[in-house]
């Protein structure tokens, strides 16, 4: 997906979003996908959420930071049919400035690079809750 451009993107994003619907492993895949998009550092500022890229401009924009990785997470899950009603978090371990998504105070993606793990992972860890999705898009 990250390879194409425009329409052809958007499209691309909207098919796996489709196949999430019937997924059996759809956090792990959506992890999968985000884990291969273009990264660079400082890109968006946590304190600023309003200045945040809507879904749409978050997947056409080429140069993506971890938080941005971490939204387009959340945007993806929460594009579907399937988890639209989902509670969403991005969350920072203020040890080392990492974000990472929970998804139904459970499930999380990506604190541990590439893994979808449980709420239990991050126990130990002082995090901060940066941004909170509870309703559609």
């Amino acid at each position: 997906m990250f390879d194409l451009y425009g329409n052809s993107k958007l499209a691309a994003w909207r098919e796996f979003r489709d196949n999430l619907e019937e997924s059996d492993c759809p956090f792990q895949e959506v992890v999968n996908l985000w884990n291969r998009a273009p990264f660079r550092s400082n890109y968006l500022d946590p304190d600023q959420p309003t200045d945040w890229p809507d879904p749409w401009n978050l997947v056409l924009n080429s140069d993506l930071d971890d938080l941005a990785i971490s939204l387009g997470m959340l945007y993806t899950i929460k594009l579907t049919q399937r988890f639209n009603e989902s509670k969403c978090e991005i969350h920072k371990d203020t040890s080392d400035d990492r974000y990472f998504v929970i998804v139904d105070d459970y499930y999380v993606l990506n604190y541990n690079y590439g893994e979808v793990g449980d709420l239990n992972a991050v126990d130990s860890f002082k995090t901060n809750l940066i941004w909170s999705m509870q309703d559609r898009i």
